[in-house]
């Protein structure tokens, strides 16, 4: 590919995105309502900057690059309170979840922003509005990519400018740009001043390339660990307590076959909660009428939560929680014994970081081959991949009646948790490195 054929097709897939929208995909539509007065946005915000000051640009692609990115910002903030933070994503997921849960360490100072489409009148749109008047160039101090969402157009134009950098990469063999056609976009990982990485396959594959990388670990890491102490120390521990002495499963960003497994594996006297991966008015009277059948009792939170005493955290007698709101799934992991983590009898499983941090013993379905902490968990007995829905039931239903084995893969998670936390701050002296030059 080259680069008139890359821009062609960012023309083209811009295109097709408008189309969508026209035809009313709501994904389509948020992606480009999200860049809706976008270069007015970064304009105001740039010439407000002190005389001093320059972005520390931040580009995370969706929520899981940002969950990445959060403790590398953090640590870098608790250093030095004078830095500024740009942050960008591309999908409006990203910016929807940043909206609803803006973290304690930003500043009012601080832009969020869109991603510009990766075309060169695009990117030379955005770098202008990036640049004060009385400048010549963007006022970027440094340019921090998470993961793998490497743009070839804007780094051309911004390598001029500012340092380069991709931290907590990871690189799998045979995936794109890392085979036959991809070298265009290999280029743009080699203009790239550092390329940090989460683990030393990734330093590998990338030396085949001719591309030098530095292994660091993985700040999600960070996050979850993080996460975990928060929801210990909380002081709702309403979910706790409607546990009480029970064994708890909890069904992570359930899809259909994890709604299926939960009610196969559910017996008397035990409890669950079920957290769906996304859900709209018809889920939850579906859900409890197949839980019915199972003869367990299901309450559906938001409707608990509309009709409750103001200021009651008591939630009501049953056996069955149907989750059905944003942001609880953290504590839902704080409440439980056992996890059920969906997506893995789908496209692939969601995060499994999560309920090991909590100590957690975990399950999931067999679409598991990309991601390296599952393979870890696996390896460390905290863990079952199990390739169909009633292998997986069964599996749990065992469990479920063996607390010790319960306890052992739950601090064998923990412990893989706790001990691969501190990426945050290892990346961050990184990047302090490229800017204090």
């Amino acid at each position: 590919m080259s680069r008139f054929a890359h821009a062609l097709m960012m023309r083209v897939y811009c295109q097709a995105i408008g189309l969508a929208a026209f035809t009313g995909s709501p994904k389509a539509r948020a992606w480009l309502a999200m860049r809706k007065g976008n270069l007015d946005r970064l304009q105001q915000a740039t010439n407000a900057l002190a005389k001093d000051e320059d972005w520390l640009w931040f580009h995370c692609a969706s929520v899981g690059e940002f969950e990445q990115a959060q403790p590398v910002m953090k640590a870098m903030r608790d250093q030095d309170k004078t830095l500024r933070f740009l942050l960008t994503f591309y999908s409006s997921s990203g910016w929807d979840f940043f909206a609803k849960k803006q973290p304690s360490w930003w500043e009012p100072s601080d832009c969020v922003a869109a991603m510009p489409l990766d075309a060169p009148a695009d990117v030379r749109k955005c770098l202008a509005a990036l640049t004060r008047p009385d400048a010549s160039k963007p006022s970027v101090r440094l340019f921090a990519l998470a993961k793998y969402d490497v743009w070839p157009e804007l780094i051309a134009q911004l390598k001029p400018h500012a340092p380069l950098v991709l931290f907590a990469g990871h690189v799998i063999a045979g995936r794109w740009p890392f085979r036959l056609g991809g070298s265009f976009h290999r280029n743009a990982w080699r203009n790239l001043k550092k390329v940090l990485v989460q683990s030393e396959s990734s330093v590998v594959e990338l030396e085949r390339w001719g591309i030098e990388a530095i292994a660091l670990g993985d700040p999600r890491f960070d996050r979850v660990v993080e996460a975990e102490k928060n929801v210990r120390t909380s002081s709702d521990q309403s979910l706790k307590e409607w546990v009480g002495n029970r064994m708890c499963l909890v069904v992570g960003s359930a899809w259909e076959a994890e709604s299926r497994i939960a009610q196969a594996a559910w017996t008397k006297g035990k409890a669950c909660i079920v957290v769906p991966h996304e859900w709209d008015s018809s889920w939850a009277e579906g859900q409890r009428d197949e839980w019915v059948k199972r003869g367990a009792k299901a309450i559906v939170w938001s409707e608990f939560r509309r009709t409750g005493v103001e200021g009651s955290t008591a939630i009501p007698e049953a056996d069955v929680i149907l989750l059905d709101a944003m942001g609880h799934l953290m504590d839902a992991y704080g409440a439980g014994h056992l996890a059920l983590v969906g997506g893995g009898f789908g496209k692939g499983v969601h995060n499994t970081l999560e309920p090991a941090a909590h100590g957690l013993a975990i399950w999931t379905g067999p679409k598991v081959e990309r991601f390296a902490e599952v393979r870890a968990l696996v390896d460390c007995a905290a863990l079952q991949s199990m390739k169909a829905e009633d292998d997986c039931a069964k599996s749990i239903r065992v469990a479920w009646g063996d607390p010790e084995r319960i306890q052992e893969m739950g601090s064998a998670a923990r412990k893989y948790a706790e001990e691969n936390a501190g990426a945050g701050a290892r990346i961050s002296s990184q990047l302090f490195e490229l800017i204090e030059r």
